[in-house]
């Protein structure tokens, strides 16, 4: 009975490691060029591949003309809106901007967050005890 356990996992061992060398690798892909001329939408904005910004007012006006982003589209890395009158972007550098109000307001660099990196060392579960040992 060892013996057929000892087999089965064994062929069981170099079935998954085949399998592993014959599945084809997955990689996520980005849709370039955009749809029609829209890049990003946040909210009831719509961003345009020259970077302007549209927004739909349900209130009878339909899309308006929103203004341009201070920085080139392609550089824009996040887009949100929390309501039609409030957006804010995040570029590839960090920069956080921040608009207020209709086209009319100028948009504010507010800087990069104090984000830090994030820790990625394991710890060991005789760590994790140690630093808890004792404590209620």
């Amino acid at each position: 009975m060892k013996d057929k356990l000892l087999y089965l996992t064994i062929g069981l061992l170099i079935g998954v490691v085949v399998m592993q060398w014959r599945m084809p690798s997955g990689q996520a892909t980005i849709i370039t060029p955009p749809v029609g001329d829209i890049v990003g939408v946040a909210g009831d904005h719509v961003l345009a591949t020259n970077g302007d910004l549209w927004v739909y007012l349900p209130t009878g006006d339909g899309w308006t003309f929103a203004g341009s982003i201070p920085v080139p589209v392609n550089q824009v890395q996040f887009i949100d809106s929390n309501d039609p009158s409030e957006l804010t972007l995040v570029d590839k550098s960090g920069n956080c901007w921040r608009r207020v109000g209709g086209g009319g307001v100028a948009w504010v660099n507010r800087g990069g967050p104090p984000i830090g990196p994030v820790q990625t060392k394991p710890e060991t579960w005789g760590g994790v005890k140690g630093k808890y040992d004792g404590k209620k």
